[in-house]
């Protein structure tokens, strides 16, 4: 798979081909989600549905694939290998904006998660058409318990098959732990959420903006992180 990825690419001479597929597939995504929540503005209930179910559905995939592949990107974290730039561009530019995407890009994939099962909550069905309802929505206390621990017990997994399967660094480890530990978070947050956005469509619809500007910032970060690495600072062979 990385040997797949480091082929030559087709958008930049410097540029892969795992990089190129995955800017490209950024702009995709955002466009999908910005068409979906169109939709949405527009009362089409059920082809929002719909269209955010196959694209986020399909960016989960991708983005597990890909970044389990690149180690989440730690690698770029533990050497200026790939970036040709000066010493201080990579410190003080080039790996602030890798952070700051790698991070929304977990919470863009919490998001993704949170917002379909929240949205299937809120939804009910009127004349064959998804329609947010009013009205209270919550969690329930056994409910909350076993989605925290079905997520310890995924960490523990993953955690086992990046020591004795895959050999993978003690960032990648750290980095993975992070992810769940920010599921976990936005789960425990559920309760806070739910004391100050009681009413399931209203939350899903601000909750909703809220993604839409995490998703705007993942392509942001992507462009500059691509133009830095083959574009403007590109590994002089």
């Amino acid at each position: 798979m990385k040997e797949l990825l480091a082929k030559p690419g087709f958008l930049a001479p410097a540029g892969t081909l795992g990089a190129d597929v995955s800017y490209l597939l950024a702009l995709v995504f955002t466009a999908l989600f910005l068409v979906a929540w169109a939709l949405a503005k527009k009362g089409l209930g059920t082809k929002h549905h719909k269209l955010i179910f196959v694209s986020m559905l399909s960016m989960a995939i991708y983005f597990c694939a890909y970044y389990y592949a690149r180690q989440l990107g730690v690698l770029s974290l533990e050497g200026k290998e790939g970036f040709g730039g000066p010493e201080s561009v990579y410190n003080n530019v080039f790996i602030p904006i890798l952070t700051t995407h790698l991070t929304l890009v977990t919470l863009g994939l919490v998001m993704a998660v949170y917002m379909l099962i929240e949205g299937f909550r809120a939804a009910s069905r009127q004349n064959g058409d998804y329609v947010l309802a009013g009205g209270e929505l919550k969690v329930r206390p056994k409910t909350f318990k076993t989605v925290l621990w079905t997520l310890f017990g995924l960490w523990a997994a993953n955690q086992m098959v990046l020591s004795f399967v895959r050999h993978a660094s003690a960032l990648a480890s750290v980095a993975w732990a992070l992810i769940f530990a920010t599921i976990a978070l936005v789960v425990g947050l559920e309760k806070l959420i739910e004391k100050a956005l009681p009413d399931g469509a209203r939350r899903h619809r601000i909750l909703g903006r809220g993604t839409m500007i995490v998703y705007a910032m993942i392509l942001i970060t992507s462009t500059l992180t691509y133009l830095l690495l083959y574009v403007i600072y590109p590994v002089k062979h």
